[in-house]
């Protein structure tokens, strides 16, 4: 990359930040104000688990995932794929959300929506726990919203290693006495960090391109926000590396065995996603109305090998695949249609309450190329159809000056079908329609009283069922997988300290999942099976100190323990119809436990102020698959930031993973399984996919 695209670059990761908003002011106690339960409150009062992050150094959901402990991202297989957890609760390749992404409010309709670039951020909220009751199916672990800048306008630029660079830019005007126009955009690119030792290459470059606009203003009555974006993004397509971890290092990904990537073919992706929405709002009997339609447009194409491996293999001893098995590719549409309408009352009254409608259509079309696998047959094309209505209410109520009441619901229905064509415009194999429905409360008893807020909460929420390709006679998975139900208990407490403007939070929870569902790799197929019952308890707890006004610290801890009570499965290895006894096991693809302890300092010159923060974080030891046998040990690492502010310039040095620890942040057991344990020379094999390394850049940001 030349030197002058270098002077334009900024962080494409920047590190990640403590989940406590560093904002150093004199005025305590500081209120900080979360939307994502549908109207403005304090964050310290609600009674739910909920944490704010500043925009500053947000780049992407794995960077929320390291900044708030009990929050998990597990970036699996091509870009897109990915696997979001909150307190145990995952997803897994094929499957639906199990934590909620609202941009801008609007809830997002596929995972696949999940990992684009963020830009021009104003806030991100986290809010934990099922929340089924506010945001329907799909919210088991939680929800994540993303609220983007209405106002200042700035431009960053920024130079990195890996060939980094990024230049991010908004700016804001006015249009008449009322209305306002915020026209923001983004450019990223970077050559990669990761260098395949057969090809002599970086795998994982990657360039973004952005641009939104975004229109506010009043009229008739009514406050309208309409807003427009499109991001695209290319690079490779995996990164992903190929070894006999388990029979080496029992299962280890660490070490000389977790080696970089050494396929002979590079692969690479492209993805585009336009996104729209119309939102309008007014005061209304007491309380306000709002409304907006959104439609999403996404698309996805890559090829990349399988095997991840050099030279040809061969197949229960026979010369299959002269150039390993590759290409393969699985093209992915999306396209989704989002509507709601909501009123919410005032807050100055001791009953306050919410009422509403929601409406999302969802539409996936997804082509499994296998390439040599297929052996010269067609490739099967997927194209699933969902069909979501659901109303809901909450209501609250200061029963006396400390003690409120809650409860929320909210009736989910999703139909849905799924049609299987022998390939692309060929002819049906099978066609299968469902429909889930539920109902999901929430209710919560709450004590107030000055610095102390208690809470005692019940939940509930569900991931919908779903299709799998056709079973056979001998098939252990059903045509059709059933919904995921998740019942919480969870116990709360929030304090200030009366110290050194303290904060404590404490929060302790058991959750019950019937029909978990998971996904496995058997007899040639990607299928879903439920497990019968999982139990997952936890706690969380987090503490803030201001010893002086120039120094901050911080430290939070998260537990999750996923315990499979009851499972027997297809055995992976030898496939239906033997089997095996799951049951102990750990839900994979989310680490038992997370933490950070996290420092700010201050220095305040004549007209610099000086700013440095480190952050220590902790992630413990992580399983890919149900059996347990892949997985990373735990691991900290340490990333620090140092800026300085002089006017409307800063100047800011990134160090994200300073020490530069690898690991792997995906597996899947290939060794494990039948199609591929067979292959030679050298299999059976895992394949893993590792971090980028260490990270480092400067940033130069002018605001105006």
């Amino acid at each position: 990359m030349t030197l002058s695209l270098i002077i334009l670059a900024v962080a494409q990761a920047g590190p990640p930040v403590s989940p406590v908003t560093f904002v150093m002011r004199e005025d305590w106690p500081r209120v900080e104000v979360i939307t994502v339960r549908g109207r403005k409150e304090s964050n310290f009062k609600i009674a739910a688990a909920a944490v704010t992050l500043p925009p500053e150094n947000i780049a992407s959901v794995d960077d929320i995932a390291t900044a708030v402990p009990g929050v998990w991202m597990v970036n699996d297989q091509d870009p897109g794929t990915n696997i979001l957890s909150i307190r145990g609760a995952t997803t897994d390749r094929l499957q639906q959300a199990s934590v909620a992404m609202l941009l801008d409010g609007v809830p997002l309709a596929d995972t696949e929506l999940f990992t684009p670039r963020f830009y021009d951020v104003r806030a991100i909220e986290v809010l934990k726990g099922p929340q089924g009751a506010l945001f329907g199916k799909n919210a088991s672990g939680g929800a994540i919203g993303i609220r983007t800048m209405t106002g200042a306008s700035y431009v960053i630029a920024t130079a990195g290693n890996g060939g980094l660079g990024e230049i991010e830019a908004a700016h804001s005007l006015a249009i008449g006495p009322d209305w306002n126009l915020r026209v923001a955009g983004l450019w990223s690119s970077a050559d990669g960090w990761i260098q395949n030792t057969t090809l002599n290459r970086l795998v994982d470059a990657v360039e973004t391109r952005s641009g939104r606009l975004r229109l506010t203003g009043p009229a008739l009555g009514w406050d309208f926000d309409f807003k427009f974006q499109y991001l695209e993004d290319e690079g490779g397509a995996a990164w992903a590396s190929s070894n006999n971890v388990t029979g080496k290092n029992a299962g280890r990904l660490s070490g000389k065995v977790l080696i970089n990537p050494i396929g002979d073919y590079p692969g690479q992706s492209k993805r585009r996603w336009g996104h729209g929405v119309a939102k309008a709002s007014r005061p209304l009997a007491g309380g306000t109305l709002s409304s907006y339609v959104a439609r999403d447009s996404y698309a996805k194409r890559w090829d990349e090998e399988l095997d991840y491996r050099p030279g040809p293999l061969t197949f229960f001893g026979f010369s299959a695949f002269p150039n390993g098995i590759q290409p393969i590719r699985q093209p992915i549409d999306v396209r989704a249609t989002t509507a709601e309408m909501r009123w919410v009352s005032n807050d100055s009254q001791a009953l306050t309450h919410q009422w509403g409608l929601f409406v999302q259509d969802t539409d996936k079309d997804r082509t499994d190329d296998f390439g040599p696998l297929l052996f010269g047959g067609p490739a099967p094309r997927y194209l699933t159809r969902s069909h979501q209505t659901s109303v809901f209410g909450g209501l609250g109520y200061q029963v006396t000056p400390e003690f409120k009441v809650e409860a929320q619901g909210r009736l989910d229905r999703d139909e849905r079908s799924q049609t299987i064509l022998s390939r692309v415009g060929g002819p049906v194999i099978s066609r299968r329609d469902g429909t889930f429905e539920r109902f999901q409360p929430r209710v919560t008893a709450q004590w107030l009283n000055g610095d102390t807020n208690l809470f005692l909460t019940y939940g509930e929420a569900y991931r919908p069922g779903g299709f799998n390709p056709t079973p056979t006679a001998s098939s252990i998975w059903k045509a059709t997988y059933r919904p995921e139900i998740t019942t919480s208990l969870e116990l709360g407490w929030k304090q200030r300290l009366p110290i050194a403007f303290g904060r404590l939070e404490l929060n302790v929870f058991s959750n019950k999942v019937q029909d978990y569902q998971n996904y496995t790799f058997i007899d040639n197929q990607s299928v879903t099976l439920n497990v019968d019952e999982v139990t997952v308890r936890g706690l969380e707890a987090s503490i803030f100190l201001r010893p002086i006004d120039s120094f901050e610290l911080s430290a939070s801890y998260a537990l999750a323990d996923t315990k499979i009570d009851r499972f027997i499965a297809t055995d992976p290895l030898l496939g239906s119809p033997a089997t095996r006894d799951y049951s102990g096991k750990a839900i994979p693809n989310a680490p038992k436990d997370t933490g950070k302890v996290s420092a700010n300092y201050r220095l305040d010159l004549k007209e610099v102020r000086l700013t440095g923060h480190i952050d220590a974080n902790y992630a413990g030891k992580t399983f890919y698959e149900i059996d347990n046998v892949l997985y990373s040990p735990a691991r900290w690492w340490t990333d620090l930031t140092i800026s300085a502010k002089r006017g409307d310039w800063t100047a800011t040095l990134q160090a994200q993973n300073l020490t530069d620890e690898r690991w792997a942040i995906s597996a899947f057991g290939q060794g494990m399984t039948g199609l591929l344990a067979g292959l030679g020379p050298g299999g059976p094999f895992d394949t893993f996919t590792i971090n980028r390394g260490r990270k480092v850049s400067f940033s130069l940001r002018r605001e105006f």
